[in-house]
């Protein structure tokens, strides 16, 4: 009869353990990251406005990005008549990697299109962990999208030292979140100004 009853304690002790630990994990997909994995296409968003030609809306989305990067003219890589391209680097992944990212901004009468693409690691050199040497990673050598496995990370919720898959997960999602944020604050931004720009007018006609 005792030993039913360790059996079934047993049981139950390990049933217990099996479903704490099945709420205990969660699962981040790499959709909820990507618009367009294969390209690295991180965020694609179209932002309207009210009568604003394309030439003011480069001028403001200049203005933001002068505001925003301490040297405009190193991250600018092109500008035509209708299109921006900026490559700037994100800390938001939170983990050992910073990430390059992408920017392409075009104009058009009323609207802009704001396109983000996660372009690699920045380059990491080496390090030494007590007298345990840790080599360096080059350029571009990894994108967000390869801490996914089958295109998902598991990972149990409770941070921790060791809790890499958690690090990942939740790195991944401040990277998206940080991405998405930028386009708010553009957006906010070029609306904001445009607010500014009305009333001016409005004072120097009265």
């Amino acid at each position: 009869m005792r030993k039913i009853y360790l059996l079934l304690m047993m049981f139950s002790l390990a049933s217990v353990h099996a479903q704490n630990s099945k709420q205990e994990k969660d699962t981040v997909f790499l959709d909820q990251i990507y618009q367009d994995a294969s390209s690295y296409l991180v965020s694609q968003r179209v932002l309207e406005f009210d009568s604003l030609t394309a030439s003011e809306l480069m001028l403001r989305f200049e203005n933001w990005a002068g505001q925003n990067f301490r040297n405009y003219e190193k991250v600018l890589t092109s500008k035509t008549e209708s299109q921006i391209t900026l490559n700037y680097i994100t800390s938001s992944f939170s983990n050992a990697l910073d990430f390059h990212l992408n920017m392409i901004v075009e104009f058009k009468d009323n609207k802009i299109r704001i396109q983000i693409y996660d372009d690699g690691n920045v380059y990491k050199p080496g390090s030494y962990a007590g007298s345990t040497y840790i080599a360096g990673i080059a350029d571009r050598t990894y994108h967000v999208k390869s801490y996914f496995v089958d295109g998902m990370i598991i990972y149990k919720t409770k941070p921790g030292m060791l809790n890499t898959n958690e690090k990942n997960a939740s790195g991944s999602i401040a990277f998206k979140a940080s991405i998405e944020s930028t386009i708010e604050e553009i957006y906010t931004f070029i609306k904001t100004k445009s607010v500014d720009s009305k009333e001016k007018k409005q004072t120097d006609d009265w």
